[in-house]
């Protein structure tokens, strides 16, 4: 049994048993389909632990099928996972979109002519689960706030209103897929998702802060998910509360505005 077989057979049992996850293509297939789908696998022992995939969708890359093994929940796997995923999202152009083939220079792929890497997209997650959104927080992440906007087709409250039109119809059309399959699949998810349809909360971080390492960990190892004291009582409140939390206005005003 390869590598690819094991995270199928390990991602199949997971997805089966997670309601807010995607549903399963079946072993053979995400087994097929493994190797293509960039991917973040955390090891524990040499068993799998955690992982999550990044995918571009409609101009955004998204951080999604995030899960960690159950026993092992509550050890900072949560936050390997995204700092994995702003390492490969500010290093790899791939994931961005860059051609494969022919003579690539990867310096001039990843920088502009200042010699800063660039990052044409940006790193969008959505969860209800506050473990993760506290993660996401520690890592960089801003909780968009919730708003009415006109012009993005948003007459109610919703941070799904940050994102651009074209992105909010990809993901619209993925969640679609997603429940058309459920319909055939586990007809008995289909009210979970609607039932907690507003508790998932975006959180993005924009290129501009691509360079901008994560909150520096406490003194605390990363196994055990430790954060910077000054970052604690954002933590908090995300993780206990989901209360709005306020990024920087400059960061990220033009994205949000759509310039």
């Amino acid at each position: 049994m390869n590598e690819d077989e094991q995270v199928a057979i390990w991602l199949d049992s997971m997805l089966r048993t997670e309601s807010d996850l995607r549903p399963s293509r079946g072993v053979a297939k995400e087994a097929r389909l493994g190797s293509r789908t960039p991917r973040i696998i955390i090891l524990e022992d040499g068993e799998i632990a955690g992982y999550a995939e990044l995918r571009r969708t409609g101009g955004a890359i998204e951080l999604a099928t995030v899960v960690v093994e159950p026993k092992l929940r509550g050890k900072g796997l949560a936050h390997q996972i995204v700092h994995q995923a702003w390492e490969r999202w500010r290093q790899d152009p791939v994931l961005h979109g860059a051609p494969l083939g022919g003579q690539v220079d990867l310096v001039r792929a990843t920088q502009d002519e200042s010699g800063q890497q660039v990052v044409r997209s940006p790193l969008i997650s959505f969860t209800r689960d506050a473990a993760m959104a506290a993660a996401l927080v520690g890592g960089g992440f801003t909780m968009m706030p919730r708003k009415r906007r006109a012009s993005r087709l948003w007459l109610w409250r919703s941070d799904f209103a940050a994102l651009p039109l074209w992105t909010q119809f990809c993901i619209g059309m993925d969640r679609l897929y997603r429940g058309i399959i459920f319909l055939f699949t586990s007809p008995k998810r289909i009210p979970h998702f609607i039932r907690h349809s507003r508790d998932y909360r975006l959180f993005v971080r924009i290129p501009e802060t691509a360079e901008r390492p994560p909150p520096r960990m406490h003194m605390r190892s990363e196994r055990e998910g430790g954060v910077a004291a000054e970052v604690m009582d954002q933590l908090e409140a995300v993780a206990f509360t989901m209360a709005e939390v306020e990024g920087n206005p400059e960061d990220i005003a033009a994205w949000d505005e759509g310039e």
